[in-house]
């Protein structure tokens, strides 16, 4: 969430402004505004609105506002008693007319509701009705509808997640009814020179004396708290966008305080360039048709409205905040605010990903890592009641962030970002409204995995994986790992990286091998590696927010039996030939012997007899001299030796 700018304003039900895949009909509407965890009245859950056509003349002397809004929708089968639509009590409601005519209705509990007897129904159960009424819009969550200042001019800035549409406008105010357009009209004094900044196009400004009036068109479907408003004498300046995708262009506006003007120019400069990572990701900006932007207001962070994002700054960290929700929040919305996440988990990671493409992977990493969080609580709100329990910023952006994170991981990159494109633009999501399961959905079809405990875990319960490991040499060149989930509460299933690290002479080796950790105890035995160990680190990266404890410290792990002999290297050589052990302090002092042998076991050279004190050691042999051909190089103690066959070639 960040927030908007936006204007309202009424024009008559459909008129012939309308693009054919957003008609003023049923559409897309069964599944779009049903939902078991919805915050709808149930006579809400039976009307899905079509069309909104909000005016309003704003009195900045009085702070009060005078509005209409047209609203047509559909009506269930299952007729409600009330339409309900939801407005504060603070604002009067002069009239509600239908044709024309007045219609009956009450004003309670901060419902607008239409007896269904006094509604005429049309065809298809749609119906159309004009509300009046004027008002000072009160405070609402981040905003709602806000007279403001900037520099002693007057400013006015709407922002309406989650909420808050209501304090404003009439409106049917939850996430998962979008209308399939919405037209907006605000009347403002001339004098100063005001624009209002809105979604969608501007389609006229017409002037009547000391007013001017803005009329803008939304044509995608948007739901209402992305319905916007910002009014100041901006500063307006704008670029051409050129789609890689389609080939289309669109204008890029930014409607700026004159005072910003020169801070903000660099940074809202590259939009474009962000436009284009963005849409190569996850497919095309999806409203290329219109236009993307920014306006400034007087906030603390920034409103991704439709179109038209509210900048409280012009960080690139915000801007690509603001511009991931184009996909992530008003492509698809979430059904209802318990999966906030899918919103703002989807636009906190959107920086990541940024921050990889400009300056590569260890930036992406230690951005994870800034955002990491490891409280209480869990993503899914489990009671959206208010904005301080939906924009939890620890649960419903940064830990959620680290689910895309680990899913990434998890699925592999090619997988995890060909989710993403699916999902943006699956037939029934895109500029809908869907729920969590509709992702695990995708994100278990499209990767062919089940990930049901991987989404259970993370989503609807607390906590994250605290492992415990150890590992220790087992003899014929084979380490064994032991994993123990030992949180409270359940298992984490994911694929964990181990970096088994040591050295082959001069030269440091790090191999990562991955293992699927999907028992709360796991033993693992790993082989065929050709260098002596010294260290295992479980998810070096961190691709996993967890907690890791090591029972043991690496090469104490290593059985004292024997000592423990490396593969000799290089392996053929054609010089030196190096040998590398180890041993161990249980063992105490070792007296060793190391010999070189033909192939027939003639004695070649002896290397070294002497006593080696506990640790890591290397001894090399320069075959310079000697015959081309097949060795046998021998390392010996009072009760073990280990042969190795190695070939000199000149």
């Amino acid at each position: 969430m960040k927030p908007i700018t936006f204007l309202l304003f009424l024009l008559s039900l459909c008129s012939a402004e309308k693009e054919p895949k957003h008609l003023c009909s049923r559409g897309k509407s069964v599944e779009r505004w049903i939902s078991n965890s919805s915050t709808l009245s149930l006579n809400q859950s039976k009307i899905d609105i079509s069309f909104y056509d909000i005016s309003i003349d704003i009195n900045f002397e009085s702070n009060t506002i005078n509005g209409s809004v047209g609203v047509n929708g559909f009506i269930d089968n299952n007729l409600p008693e009330y339409i309900e639509l939801d407005f504060y009590n603070n604002m009067e409601v002069n009239s509600i007319l239908q044709n024309n005519g007045q219609v009956s209705f009450l004003h309670e509990q901060n419902k607008i509701k239409i007896p269904i007897n006094n509604i005429i129904i049309q065809g298809d159960n749609y119906f159309s009705i004009l509300i009046k009424y004027q008002g000072t819009p009160q405070d609402c969550g981040a905003g709602g509808f806000k007279f403001d200042e900037h520099l002693g001019v007057d400013h006015v800035w709407t922002l309406s997640e989650a909420y808050c549409a209501r304090s404003w406008w009439p409106s049917k105010d939850d996430p998962s009814d979008k209308a399939d357009s919405v037209y907006v009209r605000v009347t403002v004094p001339a004098n100063p020179n005001f624009i209002v900044a809105s979604n969608g196009l501007l389609d006229s400004i017409t002037n009547d004396g000391d007013k001017n009036t803005f009329f803008w068109k939304e044509k995608y479907p948007i739901t209402t708290y992305l319905v916007s408003l910002a009014i100041y004498p901006y500063t307006i300046w704008s670029e051409q966008y050129i789609s890689s995708i389609s080939n289309d262009t669109m204008a890029i506006e930014h409607y700026v305080f004159p005072d910003r003007y020169e801070s903000s120019f660099s940074n809202y400069s590259l939009t474009g360039e962000m436009i284009s990572f963005f849409s190569g990701l996850f497919g095309e900006y999806p409203f290329i048709s219109e236009k993307y932007g920014h306006a400034d207001f007087k906030w603390g962070g920034g409103m991704e409205h439709q179109t038209l994002s509210s900048m409280g700054s012009s960080s690139q960290n915000l801007i690509v905040h603001e511009l991931g929700h184009s996909w992530w929040g008003n492509l698809i919305t979430c059904k209802t605010f318990n999966d906030i996440w899918l919103n703002e988990g989807f636009a906190r990671y959107c920086q990541a990903l940024w921050v990889e493409h400009i300056n590569g992977k260890e930036a992406y990493f230690s951005f994870m890592n800034d955002y990491a969080y490891y409280g209480d609580g869990t993503i899914y709100v489990e009671n959206p009641s208010s904005n301080s329990q939906i924009f939890n910023s620890n649960l419903s952006y940064n830990k959620a962030s680290w689910v895309l994170h680990m899913l990434r991981r998890k699925v592999g990159d090619d997988t995890f970002f060909e989710i993403l494109k699916s999902y943006a633009s699956n037939d029934t999501l895109a500029y809908n409204a869907a729920s969590t399961a509709d992702f695990q959905k995708i994100s278990e079809d499209i990767s062919d995995q089940n990930l049901e405990l991987f989404f259970q875990q993370w989503i609807y319960e607390e906590g994250y994986p605290k492992y415990e490991m150890s590992w220790w040499h087992d003899g014929n060149a084979t380490y064994k790992v032991k994993i123990d989930q030992i949180q409270s509460g359940g298992l984490f299933s994911m694929p964990i990286d181990l970096n088994f690290s040591g050295s082959i002479g001069p030269l440091l080796i790090d191999t990562i091998i991955v293992v699927e950790n999907n028992s709360l105890n796991h033993l693992y035995e790993i082989s065929g590696l050709n260098f002596i160990v010294e260290n295992v680190t479980l998810d070096p990266n961190n691709w996993i927010l967890k907690e890791v404890s090591y029972t043991t410290n690496g090469i104490d792990n290593l059985l004292p039996e024997n000592v423990n002999v490396q593969l000799a290297y290089p392996n053929p050589f054609n010089s030196n030939l190096k040998l590398s052990f180890y041993v161990h302090p249980v063992l105490g002092n070792q007296n060793i012997s190391i010999n070189v042998f033909n192939i027939n076991g003639g004695l070649v050279e002896s290397l070294t007899k002497k006593m080696f004190q506990s640790g890591f050691h290397k001894e090399s042999w320069n075959a310079k001299g000697k015959p081309a051909g097949v060795y046998l190089i021998q390392l010996s103690t009072d009760n073990y030796v280990n042969t190795q066959k190695v070939i000199y070639l000149k």
